[in-house]
C-alpha cells in the first residue's frame, strides 16, 4: 500500500515535466516483461511517470528490451520523488530497488536526459517490471542509439 501511495505521488509530480506527445500517435509504444510483441499489459494505476497525451491505460505492448549488463540498478528517491524524477542520476536516484540482467525484458515507460551522463549517453528511462520499477541508465539498455525508439519523452 505504501509502495502505491509513493507512485501516485511520483505520477502527479511528474506531470509537471511531461512533454507534448508526437503528431499521429495514438498509443504509448513500449514493452512488458514476459509479454510478446503486439500483446496488451497492464499496470497498476497512479504508477507511472506523466507521459502528455497518455493515461495509464493506453500501455499497448509493441517492443520489450533488455540490458546487456549485469545486475543495472533500477533506482529511485525515497525521500524525494521530484528530485530523482526530475533529473535521474546516481545522486539524485540513491536507492536501489532491483536490479536487471541480460536476457530480462522490462517495460520502458518514458525517457528522459538526466543530470548524469553514463558511458557517454546523458538519456535515462523509466522501467517497470512484475517486481519493481524506478530510473536505469540507457546507457545499459541493448540498443545502438542513445533514443529508445517508440518510446515518449516524460
Amino acid at each position: 500500500m505504501r509502495r502505491k501511495a509513493f507512485l501516485g505521488t511520483l505520477m502527479a509530480l511528474a506531470a509537471v515535466f511531461a512533454m507534448a506527445p508526437s503528431a499521429g500517435a495514438s498509443q504509448l509504444e513500449s514493452a512488458a516483461v514476459g509479454v510478446p510483441a503486439g500483446a496488451v499489459g497492464t499496470v497498476a494505476p497512479g504508477s507511472l511517470p506523466a507521459v502528455a497525451g497518455k493515461g495509464e491505460g493506453d500501455v499497448t505492448i509493441q517492443r520489450a528490451f533488455t540490458t546487456w549488463a549485469t545486475n543495472v540498478n533500477v533506482r529511485h528517491n525515497n525521500a524525494s520523488v521530484t528530485t530523482c524524477g526530475m533529473s535521474p542520476s546516481t545522486a539524485n536516484c540513491p536507492n536501489i530497488r532491483g536490479q536487471v540482467n541480460p536476457g530480462t525484458s522490462f517495460e520502458v515507460w518514458c525517457q528522459r536526459t538526466g543530470s548524469q551522463t553514463v558511458g557517454g549517453n546523458p538519456y535515462w528511462v523509466y522501467i517497470i517490471t512484475p517486481n519493481f520499477d524506478g530510473w536505469m541508465a540507457s546507457y545499459y539498455i541493448d540498443y545502438p542509439d542513445n533514443v529508445l525508439p517508440d518510446t515518449r519523452f516524460c
